[in-house]
């Protein structure tokens, strides 16, 4: 059993001299792309995080047989690291993201057995930008624990709408399918009519319309491309017909859906007049399974190979960065709570790393 009322662990010789260096490489990173500070107000931060989706998931890093044309042009609209990093697996990354820490240090050791439930004392990125003004939500699949004191409205997320466990279909909702998902919207229990992944965008949306005059920070960690491989034949047939196996049509058919849907959230952000001043992070939370396209990159999901822990990375901030930027150095899941706070003008009240 995993005690909420640890003593936090000594930080290792130089592990301050190490956030100092990471910190300091990831703003320098974005700062090549700056341009002149304006006077305007504290950004909108959105952050879309994928499950599953390998590097080689984008038409853009050279996969000739799938379809993401809206997130091809955000693409080119964006600054991209070619080399960011994640952990091998689902709930780790999730939790260093969320923290800015090592996941060992929040308790999260796994994706099952326990092994995915983070300490209740942890201070998340919500809980540092919400103490600052900003209004929170999250819309997807959460990962760090179903019970008090994990769950997402625990830990700073004032909406809350997600799926239980790993995956949709797993226990505690076993009776769940991603047409008829159980999701739990701020701690009740509901069982929905729709594809998931439009629901959780249907959330996001509102939330952005509803927020539109107050900075916001919108978490979107979807469930696709990740197990069991479900959607409507309309997706995942042309695909099929174009050649391409049945398993990874359906998965392609599972990311062109997620494409729409955020094309639907970009649209939004330009309607509304909140994309100049608004950070879009899009990114994955490992490598991909086995058997497909994944840009020539050794290894998948749950290796520490390339395959298994590069993934897509992509910031959009008009105001400030400038279309198009690339970027080969390191980065890392874990320096994106303090380079984002550092944008909102936010400070945490816990040691990092």
């Amino acid at each position: 059993m995993i005690d909420n009322h640890r003593q936090r662990p000594p930080r290792p010789a130089g592990s301050s001299l190490r956030f100092s260096w990471l910190l300091l490489g990831l703003a320098l990173v974005l700062l090549a792309g700056l341009r002149p500070v304006s006077a305007d107000p504290r950004p909108n931060i959105i952050l879309v995080l994928t499950d599953d989706q390998g590097y080689g998931d984008l038409g853009v890093h050279g996969n000739a047989q799938i379809s993401t044309p809206n997130l091809d042009a955000f693409a080119r609209e964006s600054l991209e690291m070619t080399r960011f990093y994640v952990e091998p697996v689902c709930s780790p990354t999730r939790a260093s993201i969320l923290t800015g820490r090592y996941h060992m240090r929040t308790g999260v050791l796994a994706t099952s057995r326990g092994g995915a439930r983070i300490f209740g004392d942890e201070e998340t990125i919500a809980e540092v930008l919400a103490k600052s003004g900003y209004r929170t939500a999250i819309a997807g699949k959460w990962h760090l624990g179903d019970n008090a004191p994990s769950r997402p409205q625990d830990q700073g997320f004032q909406q809350v709408l997600v799926h239980r466990s790993g995956g949709i279909g797993q226990i505690p909702d076993r009776d769940a399918t991603y047409f008829r998902p159980v999701l739990w919207r701020n701690g009740r229990r509901e069982v929905v009519d729709g594809y998931c992944t439009d629901l959780f965008f249907d959330a996001a949306i509102d939330f952005i319309k509803k927020n539109r005059a107050h900075p916001f920070f919108l978490y979107l960690p979807t469930n696709v491309p990740h197990t069991p491989i479900s959607i409507a034949q309309k997706y995942w047939k042309p695909f099929a017909e174009a050649g391409v196996p049945e398993k990874t049509a359906k998965l392609y058919g599972m990311m062109k859906n997620l494409d729409e849907n955020f094309g639907r959230l970009t649209n939004t952000l330009a309607e509304t007049g909140l994309a100049r001043n608004s950070v879009v992070i899009f990114m994955s939370d490992n490598g991909p399974t086995s058997g497909r396209f994944n840009s020539g990159l050794r290894g998948s999901k749950g290796s520490v190979y390339e395959g298994g822990i590069r993934v897509p990375f992509l910031v959009r901030w008009p105001q400030r960065i400038s279309a198009g930027s690339r970027v080969d150095r390191l980065a890392a899941h874990i320096d994106l709570l303090p380079t984002l706070a550092s944008a909102a003008g936010a400070r945490r009240a816990t040691p990092g790393r």
